[in-house]
């Protein structure tokens, strides 16, 4: 699914209000609900792993039941989990998933766990606040490259995006140039996007 107008709303949202941002979630939870508000919700199905519990209080189990008997979740969620989302890795949470619209749920204790073939997309968020640059050498560099590379190993039928907000425009010198296109070219899967409050083809 193409979620590129949702993303360009968000862009224009920062660019617009960049004071309005001061943590990383907020960026992704706004998008999130840019997202839920387009969208039907996704028809749930779900088992748990839940067993008696010890000592005497309730069976675990029934407070499991009323969980998984959700008919229906959103499409778009934040801070998922589940088995093989990424590289090397068999859990990992991504920061968004847009989901199919058929979803199994995995109740593992009270942990809520998804399949990898139930996502359409996955999207990381970074949210660079102090660095004026970015060199191929620096931390955050390092880190938005992990995220690329956690993106890349999602299976194929997964659109993936790594989305780079700043409150600087971290290409500003020929070598920091040269860094960021580094980043959008380290995978033909992972669509790249970095946002400042100067975006030129987001200002009014």
């Amino acid at each position: 699914m193409n979620i590129e107008n949702s993303i360009h709303e968000l862009e224009q949202h920062f660019v617009e209000r960049p004071a309005n941002y001061l943590v990383e979630a907020e960026l992704a939870f706004e998008l999130k609900q840019i997202l839920n508000d387009q969208l039907q919700s996704a028809h749930l199905t779900g088992s748990h792993d839940s067993g008696n519990a010890r000592g005497d209080i309730p069976d675990h189990s029934e407070y499991a039941d009323v969980i998984i008997s959700t008919n229906n979740i959103d499409r778009a969620h934040c801070e998922v989990s589940g088995t093989n989302f990424g590289l090397g890795s068999s859990q990992m949470k991504l920061d968004l998933v847009l989901f199919a619209d058929e979803v199994e749920l995995s109740l593992e204790g009270g942990s809520k766990k998804f399949r990898v073939e139930d996502l359409v997309t996955a999207v990381e968020f970074k949210f660079i606040k102090n660095a004026k640059y970015l060199r191929e050498d620096s931390k955050r560099y390092i880190l938005i490259a992990d995220d690329i590379d956690r993106l890349a190993g999602l299976p194929h039928h997964v659109d993936t995006y790594c989305l780079v907000f700043a409150n600087f425009d971290l290409a500003r010198r020929p070598d920091t140039k040269e860094a960021l296109q580094s980043l959008k070219s380290r995978s033909d899967r992972v669509e790249v996007r970095h946002t400042h409050p100067k975006t030129e083809d987001l200002l009014d």
